[in-house]
């Protein structure tokens, strides 16, 4: 244990630093995983700096910073190697510490990376200096891990531990920035001083530029779109309050967007804290909860999905949440307590950042599902529930939503409320003309469904993923009007087989009164018509299954999945 080990079991504000040799750093990742499991900790963040680093999260007891160090530098630069710390620890109850010189030393580099000397770090060199039973050895120490300029450092330590007054004791303010210059041109020099200082050298650059190639694949920060219509940012707030573990103040970037969403952000800015390990928030206010979707269909599609998250929050505080690679959601419902939110929000993007260890296998094929219904039949409200409870399952790796037809470009939609009711388009009296127009937008998106089904969709469901469609081509024979179709029915029932087939269509059926208590785009008599086509469709699919849409939106996506398993089985 390198630091901070006092009252280490009683307080856990402080991370926790390991010295670990190379060859033991299996055996310690092993070792915390079979901690974390039989302690209910979830793995939620596995970085690799100079030293490595875990974060863990635990419903009740938050997070959990477990660092270790297989050496000691400064930049490339070496200066100690773990080996000399843990050869001669000292025994301090359930665990080691290291010697008073090495600790001492540790506490000096770290100092030396900040530019500063923290007045709870000159309290602890001045206890170390104490304990010393030979001083003389602490400048042959310094000199041989900081170069010839360790001894001003061991100078400073011991006037930390005189007893004088703080106003002639040159330790009250710390080292001034002459020094620290001095020491760090001293720790380069010491670099090529010897044969294995400059073989140390060389391995801390070889090793610093494969980190760099894997990280530039793989950051370990998180990118974040805050859209919000709520006129305060509290739940925001209490979040990066409760994260500061996993996203310290340091590594927080917080960039304001204006409210057409048009502003693309710093996008260099963005990977910086990416790579750093941090949290960038584009932040993006609007007056009402209807310009929220509008705000995200212009979203910028960004480099790293699997690190991009989407928080949207209504103006009566519900929340939704979503992982842009995965596309699994989470939902928050208006009155919890500011600890229970910030929890549920928490962790839920502990399940996305979570490492998934062990060997890949094969997965079972995907499902493409289409949700057909009325207006008000709740086709968007199911989709989100089986985004969310998709989550906490492994049938599925990834969703993706599109309302309509599959795009073959840009981001997938989000299955989000509207807020508002959408108004019907105007029923057009039928000519030529129209006639002709609707069959050339049927044969275009005949087309585009074809091409989004090759390059998009059949590629994701043989990786088992699960594409969700909110109407599909059955919106023709429902709801002509919303299509702008006027030509001939039975150049439909042609065309139908020509569309991709999907595995299972879920037909969400209610009655005249349920629907128009959700939504009043529709009338009575248009309900009417409509649920009777309903019953005529020709859906062509490998399995149909029809539910009640008046039950609770949750009880329909569990019945929902449950028929995926039996089918994928």
């Amino acid at each position: 244990m390198l630091r901070n080990y006092e009252n280490l079991f009683e307080d856990n504000s402080s991370d926790i630093d390991l010295a670990v040799q190379p060859e033991d750093v299996r055996g310690l990742q092993a070792g915390l995983a079979e901690a974390a499991a039989a302690t209910g900790h979830r793995l939620v963040q596995r970085a690799r700096y100079i030293n490595y680093s875990h974060v863990y999260w635990h419903s009740e007891g938050g997070f959990v910073r477990v660092d270790f160090d297989t050496e000691f530098r400064w930049r490339i630069f070496p200066v100690l190697t773990a080996k000399s710390v843990i050869t001669l620890r000292r025994k301090a109850g359930a665990f080691y510490i290291p010697h008073p010189r090495h600790e001492s030393a540790i506490l000096w580099l770290a100092a030396i990376e900040r530019g500063e000397l923290s007045a709870r770090y000159r309290q602890q060199l001045g206890r170390l200096y104490e304990q010393l039973v030979r001083p003389e050895e602490l400048r042959r120490t310094f000199r041989a891990a900081f170069g010839e300029h360790g001894e001003d450092l061991a100078s400073c330590q011991k006037q930390a531990a005189s007893p004088v007054s703080e106003v002639q004791n040159s330790m009250a303010t710390g080292p001034d920035s002459a020094l620290w210059r001095r020491v760090r041109r001293s720790i380069v020099g010491n670099s090529f001083r010897g044969g294995p200082s400059r073989r140390l050298l060389w391995k801390f650059f070889r090793k610093d530029l494969g980190r760099l190639c894997e990280r530039a694949g793989s950051p370990a920060g998180m990118s974040m779109l805050y859209a919000s219509a709520s006129p305060a940012q509290k739940g925001l707030e209490d979040f990066l309050e409760r994260t500061d573990v996993l996203f310290p103040t340091n590594k927080l970037v917080v960039s304001e967007t204006g409210s057409s969403g048009g502003a693309r952000g710093p996008n260099w800015e963005r990977l910086r804290v990416l790579f750093k390990g941090g949290l960038f928030i584009r932040s993006l206010r609007v007056e009402r909860d209807a310009d929220l979707q509008k705000s995200l269909r212009r979203r910028v599609r960004f480099l790293f999905p699997a690190r991009d998250l989407v928080w949207v929050e209504s103006s009566d505080g519900r929340t939704f949440l979503a992982h842009s690679s995965s596309g699994f959601m989470a939902e928050v419902k208006p009155g919890v307590d500011a600890r229970a939110f910030s929890g549920q929000i928490i962790e839920f993007i502990s399940s996305i950042l979570e490492p998934r260890p062990g060997p890949r296998v094969a997965r079972k094929r995907g499902a493409f599902v289409v949700l057909v219904g009325l207006d008000g039949s709740g086709k968007t409200t199911v989709a989100r529930e089986i985004c969310c409870q998709a989550a906490a399952s492994e049938r599925f790796h990834r969703i993706r939503y599109f309302h309509w037809r599959p795009a073959v470009f840009g981001p997938a939609a989000l299955p989000l409320p509207e807020f508002r009711n959408v108004p019907r388009k105007p029923r057009l009296t039928s000519n030529p003309v129209r006639s002709l127009l609707s069959i050339a937008r049927l044969l275009k998106n005949l087309v585009l469904s074809n091409v989004a089904h090759w390059v998009r969709v059949a590629p994701m469901l043989r990786r088992g993923g699960l594409v969700l469609v909110d109407r599909y081509y059955y919106n023709y024979y429902l709801d002509p009007v919303s299509v702008r179709y006027y030509g001939p029915s039975w150049l439909l029932d042609r065309l139908c087989p020509f569309f991709p087939r999907p595995d299972l269509v879920v037909a969400l059926r209610a009655p005249a009164e349920v629907l128009l208590s959700r939504k009043q785009e529709l009338s009575a008599e248009e309900i009417s018509r409509q649920n009777a086509l309903l019953n005529r469709v020709p859906f062509g699919a490998d399995q149909v299954l029809e539910l009640d849409a008046s039950r609770p939106a949750g009880e329909t996506a569990c019945e929902i999945l449950r028929k995926l398993g039996e089918v994928s089985s």
